[in-house]
């Protein structure tokens, strides 16, 4: 908003002070003042905006509002009036007024948006054709909402139905962003509609439309379905200056209409979409993929062995074994991934935005661990498990039947494998899926040919360079694959539950690792930090197991530190804090891994169970160059110093940010600027020259 130059009629009495007030607003430019109710002689002088006082003085004047407001016709017009006297206000908009102000409640801010708003709605009526200009006071004074917007969104006019249609009160004045998304859902109030389909957009562009369905949503409101007719406004040249949308309230009648459509659209049995709604909503989600260049998934799943349970237990037992697996698919899906009952014992999953290829693969396995798990129906323990096939969008197909049938062959060929498993459709992508397997089968039995081996890579003080501890990390040395990283396997131990066992053997060999150093070197504050999953946070058997590896070895408990997500600390599951908690209990220290990758992570200091967090190598890597990432590690270091939390730093690559994280007073850093990950025996001869007082980084080690 710029200044404006603004004539005041009146004398000022009833509101003390306001005209010097005036005079202080960003939006007045040139202030003029006159108390006969008349404007000047306007030769030389710009108005671009009238401010009348509708009080006693327009009264004595002996002149009437409509009259005045007749003369002033050339000219926005916004009526002053005290919140006493607020009707006063009212009245002069319905008799010619752009708008109302009640000058001893209404802000600055608030002030400046009436009169801007003021001035291009008297433009916009300006350039408005006779016939239009007819029209719309027509359209001010029916039952049905009216609302007029100029070509650029901006609301210039809502009349009293609409206001009440919409619970908006005659003082509220919509903002761009009301606008922007006034009726941006459809009738069923779920699916949003694009930007260019909203109601306001298509009027101010000159689109004319009738019985367009749409749900305004307001925050404290129940939703209002209307039902809106449009179309542009036009000057006496034809030119578009806005629009116009007329709407009535027809809640009632479609979610009447929706109910009836709903009970044909889902499965009368697990209240599911049944194959005719997915299929739609299928077909949408290809639309979506093909504008956003993303695949979707399909998932074909069929229950194992579902006729013996008929046969033995009844049909009664294998509706309510099919209801529990609708239930246990609703509760397993991300936000905006969608099932449907195909028929029979057979559901289908639609999965978008899921990344890489191999995270559908993960999805899927999730679905069969869920879906195998023990079913408890009335007094019967009941085990079923699902055959899955995944075809995936654009490779496997660009029509929704297309890729269900795909996804329904590759199901087959899951089950043919003895079922319990999941198979792509895609022949490069089962190759990954059978490496996948074949680790899978290889980790099964690794701890027992000894196959895991932990490299320990060193963690320094920044200020003194001194080696204090290390971080175990696990490696696998396959005898097909050579030595495997955690990235190529971690995952794999999660999914199969294998996590539990290895993530005990870790602990116990670090910890008996770490007391033999501790005692060969004489170091007895020489530390170890071990990696936790979240999902042994939820075994009952981990904190008995640290407790047995810490007396096993007689270590001082404040040498060992577990290193956990943040996101295990959001979960704010009661099982995953009871076990932190038993931790801190055995004197262990407890950090927070990868720091600053989410925003929660600030929350997750506050539980009272964190001594330290390691700031993520993601920021690290840049934050030479980065200042983004400059203020984030400096503001995290000023944070943990004022809650007494410790802070390492990870990824540290060269000198320059070694030096950076020591003027930002940051505790400790690894990288492979001070070490690589190593095996022991080479931790053992760094240690021997620590105790020499060599230190890693004057070695000039890779």
């Amino acid at each position: 908003m710029g200044g404006h130059s603004i004539l005041y009629l009146g004398r000022g009495e009833f509101a003390a002070g306001y005209l010097e007030k005036l005079k202080t607003l960003p939006v007045c430019e040139n202030l003029a003042q006159s108390e006969q109710f008349s404007v000047p002689d306007p030769a030389g002088h710009r108005i671009d905006l009238i401010l009348i006082e509708v009080g006693p003085a327009l009264v004595q004047s002996g002149q009437t509002l409509p009259s005045l407001l007749n003369s002033l016709r050339l000219y926005p017009v916004v009526a002053l009036t005290t919140r006493e006297k607020e009707h006063r206000g009212v009245a002069a908009v319905r008799a010619g007024a752009q708008a109302s102000i009640c000058i001893d409640d209404t802000g600055e801010l608030e002030q400046e948006a009436i009169f801007d708003h003021a001035i291009q709605r008297h433009r916009l009526l300006a350039r408005l054709s006779d016939t239009d200009s007819s029209v719309l006071s027509i359209l001010s004074s029916i039952n049905d909402g009216v609302m007029v917007v100029d070509q650029q969104g901006h609301v210039l006019d809502i009349n009293p139905a609409a206001r009440s249609m919409l619970g908006l009160s005659s003082r509220i004045l919509p903002d761009a962003e009301w606008a922007r998304s006034f009726c941006s859902y459809t009738a069923d109030g779920v699916e949003r509609i694009e930007p260019d389909q909203r109601p306001l957009y298509k009027a101010r562009t000159g689109e004319k439309f009738s019985n367009q369905t749409a749900v305004y949503k307001m925050q404290g409101q129940i939703d209002v379905v209307l039902s809106i007719n449009g179309q542009g406004l036009y000057d006496s040249s034809r030119s578009l200056v806005g629009g116009v949308i007329t709407f009535r309230d027809v809640t009632d009648i479609v979610r009447r209409t929706v109910e009836l459509e709903k009970r044909a659209q889902y499965d009368d049995l697990t209240l599911l979409p049944n194959r005719r709604l997915f299929t739609r909503h299928l077909e949408k989600a290809i639309g979506r993929s093909q504008r956003n260049g993303r695949p979707i998934a399909v998932l074909f799943i069929d229950l194992d062995r579902f006729k013996s349970v008929n046969d033995t237990l009844g049909h009664d037992i294998g509706d309510q074994l099919l209801k529990q697996v609708a239930d246990r698919l609703t509760k397993n899906l991300r936000i905006g991934d969608f099932s449907g009952r195909w028929g029979g014992d057979e559901f289908v999953v639609c999965l978008e935005d899921f990344g890489d290829s191999p995270n559908a693969a993960a999805a899927a396995q999730k679905l069969v661990l869920v879906l195998s798990e023990k079913y408890e129906i009335g007094n019967s323990e009941v085990y079923a498990t699902p055959s899955v096939g995944i075809a995936i969008h654009p490779g496997a197909g660009d029509q929704a039947e297309r890729l269900i049938k795909a996804a329904d062959l590759a199901m087959y060929q899951a089950k043919k494998r003895g079922g319990n498993r999941f198979q792509y459709y895609s022949s490069s992508l089962n190759k990954k899926l059978e490496q996948h397997e074949e680790l899978e089968i290889g980790l099964r039995h690794a701890l027992v040919r000894n196959e895991f081996v932990l490299h320990y890579q060193p963690r320094i003080d920044v200020n003194s360079g001194r080696l204090i501890g290390l971080e175990a990390l696990v490696r696998w040395q396959h005898p097909r694959f050579g030595l495997l990283p955690p990235a190529r396997f971690l995952s794999i131990l999660e999914s199969s539950g294998l996590i539990h066992s290895t993530g005990e053997w870790i602990i116990e060999t670090a910890c008996r690792q770490l007391a033999s150093w501790q005692r060969h070197f004489e170091l007895p504050d020489l530390a170890m930090a071990i990696n936790l999953s979240p999902q042994q946070l939820l075994h009952g058997r981990l904190v008995e197991s640290v407790r047995q590896a810490l007396g096993d070895t007689m270590l001082d408990p404040g040498c060992i530190e577990f290193e956990i997500s943040d996101g295990t600390l959001v979960d704010d599951r009661s099982s995953q804090l009871e076990t932190l908690q038993g931790l801190r209990k055995l004197g262990v220290r407890l950090s927070l891994d990868h720091f600053g990758t989410r925003d929660i992570s600030f929350s997750s200091l506050d539980t009272g169970v964190i001594d330290s967090f390691v700031l993520d190598q993601s920021l690290i890597q840049d934050v030479e160059f980065n200042d983004s990432h400059q203020r984030i590690v400096r503001a995290a270091i000023a944070m943990a110093r004022g809650l007494n939390i410790e802070v390492a730093a990870e990824g540290v690559e060269t000198i320059t940010q070694f030096e950076f994280l020591r003027s930002c007073n940051c505790d400790l850093a690894q990288g492979f600027l001070i070490s690589r990950p190593m095996q022991a025996e080479k931790v053992s001869s760094i240690l021997r020259s620590e105790i020499a007082g060599t230190r890693l980084l004057s070695r000039g080690m890779p």
